[in-house]
């Protein structure tokens, strides 16, 4: 037998490593990769939750603000001097409303004459924001709500 013969027969017999490790490593690479994406998507999942519930409870929290703020208004014989803040005080932050402050300003007042009759045209904005975390941060949730409401008699 030649050299070469002997290298071929020798070479034929053993078996060749080393492919499977690095297939093992690629596949692991890109498993953990998946999983940590997996993880960032849950991750912001909850952080948009958590946002979109605080941002309804301050809408509705200003809502509250308007509400309280026309019945406030309407309830007002001669327009005050405008812009002037109505303070809602303890009783505006209570049950669903508490961790958001709450202001109500009277923006404009007008007084109108029309048909013998006298009346009101208010303009009342309510802003609510929340208390604990601050302008930025996780968590923070702020809404501004302006209505335009009249005590003019109805027809």
């Amino acid at each position: 037998m030649t050299m070469l013969n002997e290298l071929q027969r020798k070479s034929r017999g053993r078996v060749q490593g080393g492919f499977s490790l690095i297939s093992a490593l690629f596949l692991l690479v890109v498993l953990s990769a998946l999983g940590a994406y997996m993880v960032n998507i849950s991750g912001t999942q909850h952080f948009t939750t958590l946002h979109a519930l605080q941002g309804a409870r301050a809408y509705h929290a200003a809502r509250s603000g308007t509400e309280w703020g026309i019945a406030t208004a309407l309830g007002i014989a001669l327009c005050p001097a405008t812009p002037s803040t109505l303070s809602p005080g303890g009783g505006l932050n209570t049950g669903n409303l508490n961790g958001f402050n709450i202001v109500v300003t009277l923006d404009s007042c007008t007084n109108h004459q029309e048909g013998g009759s006298s009346y009101n045209i208010y303009q009342i904005t309510a802003f609510a924001q929340t208390v604990a975390p601050a302008y930025g941060a996780p968590g923070y949730a702020a809404r501004r709500i302006t209505v335009t409401v009249t005590n003019a008699p109805p027809g």
